[in-house]
């Protein structure tokens, strides 16, 4: 159908009659200025000031001044008939002349245009009040009736404003036209380019919006042109909502500069997640004003899904890598480990003891090596048990790694023999040790069946000359071990030198398993 009236001419015969309306509905709220309104608001004001006058009278109990100050108030005001002051029994304490004439009772006690009684109090107890008669309002007009001047009024407003709407709509439609603002031959050359693209001016009203950015970014959602770009349901890259001022376009047409590469999300129509990387610039007019913007967007939902899958992957592959090197550093552990005690097997022991007697010979450090053997060990397993006898292994390996804990090393030899590599500590102090760990195993009474103790033989072999190898110490501390169990078992020797004597160390042990 065709349409009679223009839309310019529709929107301002529409925003006249609104404007109409409001007038009219102001006055019928009684918002426009009203004689009887302002004379009601006058005598409240009256009222108000004549009682805090007589009340401040009475509290002095003034009689005289307060029957003056009714007389004069009632001679110079022509709307008032009449004052007087009641006590809270209902009595007139004082009054103007044909007071009773002229007030009447009010059955609910609230005031009215033309009787007002102010309550009086003593504290908060009621102590009377103060009653004021007025003759009746002078205007009796209605707040609906108009008038002729408000209707010259209303009639000037609807002319001059009908005017004013026209022209200014005119100009804000002329301007708002995308049709005129963006030219279809350019339009279609936008909807050639395979990446989103949005025109918007510099309110972020969009002013075109291309084919690709419809179809891939938006996908199903509604875009009017004109609507603000922000309406949007634009989430940050981690889905979160994107503040308006973080906006790729409100950046650059508020800092004067691009923005490349800035990622955003948008969920369409079917709830689903579309990742894109928006530029944003500004477009200039010859005075080199910005007049709006123009952003791209690239579709990367189906590069940040591989990307994703690709991260999975490699966490994968980093935990399974992580699991592979937990394997190599148990397996690690179990191939340098005795499986019975714990401690260095023999092969480890000695590639570890060769380095760090090499240590101790550069850094000049005293170094000192310990054989340590269970004494009649085999009639343990005979009498016992070999269960039994694992037990002890296994309590010697705890009370040498105990008493020789790094940065020391403890290894087992081979059956009930143990070696010991002491760094750092002089033959003194490494005897001394060598002491401790033979009385603490003595003491020991819970590796065999009835408290029965188990002794150790020791022997030592310090380190004298720079030029002694790990097997010539070796050699030595199992000759010093020999002396031990041939001097009579449980007890420490120490092979002094290559060519003296060992010195032994024995500590009784009264009540000692014989074996």
């Amino acid at each position: 159908m065709k349409r009679w009236l223009s839309p310019k001419l529709q929107l301002s015969l529409g925003l006249v009659s609104l404007t109409v309306s409001l007038i009219l509905v102001a006055a019928s709220l009684g918002l426009l200025p009203n004689e009887e309104r302002a004379e009601l608001e006058q005598r409240g004001v009256t009222a108000t000031a004549l009682a805090v006058q007589l009340a401040v009278l009475a509290s002095r109990n003034d009689t005289a001044a307060i029957k003056d100050t009714i007389d004069v108030v009632v001679s110079r005001s022509p709307a008032i008939l009449s004052i007087a002051i009641r006590d809270a029994h209902g009595n007139i304490l004082a009054g103007s002349d044909r007071h009773l004439t002229h007030w009447r009772e009010l059955p609910d006690g609230k005031s009215t245009a033309t009787h007002i009684q102010v309550p009086l109090f003593n504290d908060d107890t009621p102590a009377g009040r103060i009653e004021i008669a007025f003759r009746p309002l002078t205007s009796g007009a209605n707040p609906l009736d108009l008038g002729p001047a408000l209707f010259a009024f209303v009639g000037f407003m609807a002319v001059t404003g009908f005017a004013g709407f026209y022209l200014v709509l005119g100009r804000a439609l002329r301007e708002l036209d995308p049709s005129r603002t963006i030219p279809k031959r350019i339009e279609a050359a936008f909807d050639t380019l395979a990446e989103g693209v949005l025109i918007i001016d510099d309110d972020e009203r969009v002013l075109l919006a291309n084919r690709a950015f419809k179809h891939n970014v938006l996908t199903g959602g509604e875009l009017e042109l004109g609507s603000p770009a922000s309406g949007l349901p634009w989430l940050s890259s981690v889905a979160a909502p994107v503040a308006p001022s973080d906006l790729p376009w409100r950046v650059a047409l508020e800092h004067e500069h691009p923005v490349l590469g800035a990622e955003l999300s948008i969920r369409d129509a079917g709830g689903g997640m579309h990742r894109v990387v928006v530029n944003a610039t500004r477009i200039l007019d010859g005075s080199g004003t910005a007049r709006g913007a123009i952003v791209t967007f690239t579709d990367v939902t189906a590069l940040h899904e591989t990307n994703m899958r690709l991260s999975a992957s490699v966490e994968e592959l980093r935990k399974a890598q992580r699991h592979i090197s937990d394997q190599n550093l148990e397996l690690q552990y179990l191939a340098s480990r005795d499986p019975l005690t714990g401690c260095l097997n023999r092969r480890t022991f000695f590639e570890q003891a060769e380095a760090l007697l090499t240590e101790a010979i550069r850094t000049r450090r005293p170094f000192v090596f310990m054989m340590v053997d269970a004494d009649h060990f085999k009639r343990i397993n005979d009498r016992f048990g070999h269960a039994f006898g694992d037990k002890v292994l296994v309590g010697l390996s705890d009370q040498l790694q105990t008493f020789c804990g790094g940065p020391h090393l403890v290894g087992r030899y081979g059956g009930e023999e143990f070696c010991v590599a002491l760094i750092g500590l002089s033959k003194t102090s490494a005897e001394h040790v060598a002491e401790q760990v033979r009385r603490s195993v003595s003491n020991v009474g819970t590796w065999l069946p009835g408290s029965e103790r188990v002794t150790v033989s020791i022997g030592l072999a310090p380190l004298d000359d720079p030029r002694d190898k790990l097997l010539d110490l070796v050699n030595r501390a199992d000759k010093a071990l020999y002396a031990a169990k041939t001097a009579g078992r449980n007890r420490v020797v120490v092979e002094r030198t290559k060519d003296a004597a060992p010195t032994s160390c024995e500590s009784g042990f009264p009540g000692r398993l014989a074996l």
